[in-house]
């Protein structure tokens, strides 16, 4: 079962590390990304799209690590809960946007993407309810 969590734990913050890395090569197209969702204007759309990146790198390497993994599925997860609710909202708005998520230009495909984040959330949520318990921690009764 150990495995099993540290594979996961692995595959989730590679995820986000490659997402990160991804955004980071062109910050200009990310900001035009974050731009679309039409939640936020400039200065913030290209604040966000350097700032997210990093929160994603530095969180993913985080959940990797026993010792930071509470802290960095945290982030991730309250990430995607924010991510997820400018989708729904999107959606609803009836925009025609791309995600953004891996630096890519494709349409977005709404009821695919709201999926796929919800098992990631779900996936986010295990990995800190996990760590939160100290099913991660070295020594007996120390928290993660």
């Amino acid at each position: 079962m150990k495995t099993f969590w540290f594979s996961l734990r692995l595959a989730f913050g590679a995820l986000f590390i490659f997402s990160g890395v991804m955004k980071l090569k062109d910050p200009i197209f990310f900001a035009d990304v974050v731009r679309n969702y039409q939640l936020i204007g400039d200065p913030m759309a290209p604040a966000m799209a350097l700032f997210v990146p990093w929160i994603e790198i530095f969180a993913g390497i985080a959940v990797m690590l026993d010792r930071f993994v509470r802290g960095g599925s945290f982030l991730l997860t309250a990430s995607l809960v924010v991510f997820t609710m400018a989708i729904a909202v999107s959606w609803m708005r009836g925009l025609d946007i791309t995600c953004g998520c891996f630096g890519q230009n494709e349409e977005l495909n709404y009821p695919v993407k709201m999926m796929q984040n919800f098992v990631l959330l779900a996936i986010g949520i295990s990995i800190w309810w996990k760590a939160e318990m100290g099913a991660f921690s070295k020594k007996a009764g120390r928290t993660a």
